[in-house]
């Protein structure tokens, strides 16, 4: 008898040791906000099976802020209002460019490139001005001397700009009516790189966007002491010519 109430009392002591254990709350999970290149959030602690506190919005220069989504990829959108959690989350920002190809940018101009991995270096678009700036300009009175050192990469056209301007006989050139332009209140204008360039005929021209001509057009680019880069805005073609040429010219900005 006293076997059995042994027995008994060890089984009633399993029972509430599991009931105690099924009853105990469970310990309050981290919830941390990736904003994915924009400013710091701070980590919440968060009890189980309840909601999340949406966090001041965070900031981030050339975008604008889109919310919070389960994974990097921003596919499906945390809800602040219905979503609980039940262990510990990280939480993703979504941005949104505040400008797209083609649209008005701060001059009146056009987007033509925005800067893959976004803002830096003080930019992350590329602006076409308006309209163009010449109609017949020679890359440079020097025809015969290299400016040395110009590129052809996006993001080099206002280095090409003063290397050219800064040449030691120049007096004229389509670098400089670029650099002396002032449009939409703006006047930090260049002469566009090879690249920058290409980058205009495939994303305004073709597209029917900018009013340019089918025409050639100078890029801020040296080939060699007497010839330059230019673009056949008739075809996606880009060739080097004699800076004696004439061209048109359509000016750049960046932001």
């Amino acid at each position: 008898m006293k076997k059995k109430r042994n027995l008994i009392f060890l089984c009633l002591l399993i029972l509430g040791v599991l009931l105690i254990a099924g009853c105990s709350p469970k310990p309050p999970v981290m919830v941390t906000f990736d904003s994915q290149g924009g400013s710091a959030v701070d980590s919440q602690i968060v009890d189980h099976d309840e909601k999340v506190t949406e966090p001041t919005a965070p900031t981030k220069e050339g975008y604008t802020f889109g919310g919070w989504y389960k994974e990097s990829e921003c596919t499906n959108a945390w809800d602040f209002y219905g979503d609980t959690v039940t262990a510990d989350v990280t939480l993703y920002a979504k941005w949104t460019p505040l400008y797209t190809l083609r649209e008005t940018g701060l001059a009146g101009g056009f987007i033509f490139y925005i800067k893959e991995g976004g803002y830096s270096d003080g930019w992350m678009y590329l602006e076409a001005a308006p309209h163009d700036q010449s109609a017949s300009q020679v890359w440079s009175n020097v025809t015969d001397v290299a400016v040395g050192g110009t590129s052809a990469n996006i993001g080099t056209g206002q280095a090409n700009t003063t290397a050219i301007i800064v040449q030691s006989g120049h007096t004229g050139s389509a670098a400089q009516i670029c650099n002396d332009l002032t449009v939409g209140g703006y006047s930090d204008w260049f002469l566009p790189s090879k690249d920058e360039l290409n980058k205009i005929y495939v994303n305004l021209h073709i597209e029917g966007v900018g009013g340019f001509e089918s025409d050639l057009y100078w890029s801020s680019s040296e080939n060699n002491a007497i010839s330059a880069w230019g673009q056949n805005f008739i075809s996606v073609f880009q060739s080097y010519s004699y800076k004696s040429f004439s061209r048109r010219v359509r000016a750049v900005r960046v932001f």
